[in-house]
């Protein structure tokens, strides 16, 4: 397991406070009003001649955006002529997402999904990463009704966003739901395949349906031989998955401990691993390692628990007798 200084390695260092005179106060209030002068202006257009426009976006088509230029005047812009959009967050989109995320409740977000969904095809827009974040919500209460709103909102973005690394998340995501459908023999190819044609550094983190998959083959084999452990040839195949699942969980951790939420993830995974294959020592070990190295992951309080229930490591009992020391003979 990682330790603290290794976790310490990976955190971004405090930067130091100083002072503000005279001239940095001016600096910042220049900064201030010309921040809000920004956010009052709305959305910005960047053509690809190097012009810019503040305006308002009104609505947008594959070839057309449609704006209010000056708070006066509309006016059609060909998406040919668009190099990116910069969008003012949507009135409430900011509030809804520290809603949803804090409360791990995907229903604050629905609304501004609705709203994003035609920005997902435009350069920068957040379209796609709000639709992961309301996809992976509805995810975590695996109704049939939410999976399949999830499965929807993953095609969209795997399919439509602009952003690469973003589809490779939303096709992960799709795999996974795929997975929990019980077509785990569908998945790994499909996943192996994803592993070969992606190189982003999180999306490779992500593809952790591989382990998923070999922790649901697992089970499935467990399932069928309960008295796998007096059976010839299934304890090496029982080996083979349970190491296989538990590499592809902890890889993140040990080797990408910045991306906290997806080592935290696959921490929490490992550590419910242990303990449904009878290891609780290291179930509570994995557990306690999640709550100290990644005090802000959704799974801390989960966490917090498991390490609490498992029952503590037994001691080997003392002989009877004085000790004597190693160096002295009896």
């Amino acid at each position: 397991m990682k330790s603290p200084t290794v976790a310490r390695a990976f955190s971004p260092k405090a930067l130091p406070a100083k002072g503000f005179g005279l001239e940095a106060r001016a600096t910042v209030v220049c900064a201030l009003f010309i921040c809000s002068f920004r956010v009052l202006a709305g959305d910005v257009l960047t053509l690809k001649n190097g012009r810019t426009a503040d305006c308002r976006v009104l609505s947008l088509s594959p070839e057309v955006v449609k704006i209010l230029w000056q708070e006066k005047e509309e006016r059609g812009i060909p998406m040919t002529d668009i190099e990116f959009i910069t969008f003012a967050p949507l009135p409430g989109e900011e509030a809804a997402l520290a809603k949803a995320v804090g409360d791990g409740d995907s229903a604050p977000l629905m609304e501004t999904w609705v709203k994003k969904i035609p920005r997902l095809g435009i350069a920068r827009s957040n379209a796609g990463e709000i639709g992961l974040t309301y996809a992976e919500l509805l995810s975590r209460n695996p109704t049939a009704d939410r999976l399949a709103r999830a499965l929807t909102v993953y095609q969209q973005i795997e399919f439509t966003d602009w952003s690469g690394e973003r589809r490779g998340r939303a096709r992960v995501g799709r795999l996974r739901l795929m997975l929990r459908q019980g077509r785990a023999d569908e998945v790994r190819p499909e996943a192996e395949k994803l592993l070969k044609e992606n190189q982003d550094a999180r999306v490779l983190i992500e593809v952790q349906v591989l382990a998923e998959t070999a922790a649901a083959k697992l089970h499935t084999l467990l399932k069928e031989h309960p008295r796998w452990e007096q059976e010839d040839e299934i304890p090496p195949q029982r080996d083979r998955l349970f190491h296989e699942a538990l590499d592809a969980y902890l890889f993140p951790h040990v080797f990408h401990g910045a991306e906290e939420d997806l080592a935290a993830r696959g921490l929490w995974a490992a550590a419910q691993l242990y303990r449904e294959n009878g290891d609780p020592d290291f179930a509570r070990e994995a557990a306690a390692d999640l709550v100290q190295l990644y005090p802000a992951a959704a799974e801390k309080s989960a966490a917090m628990a498991l390490a609490n229930e498992l029952p503590p490591e037994k001691k080997k009992p003392k002989a009877d007798g004085p000790d004597i020391p190693a160096d002295e003979n009896p």
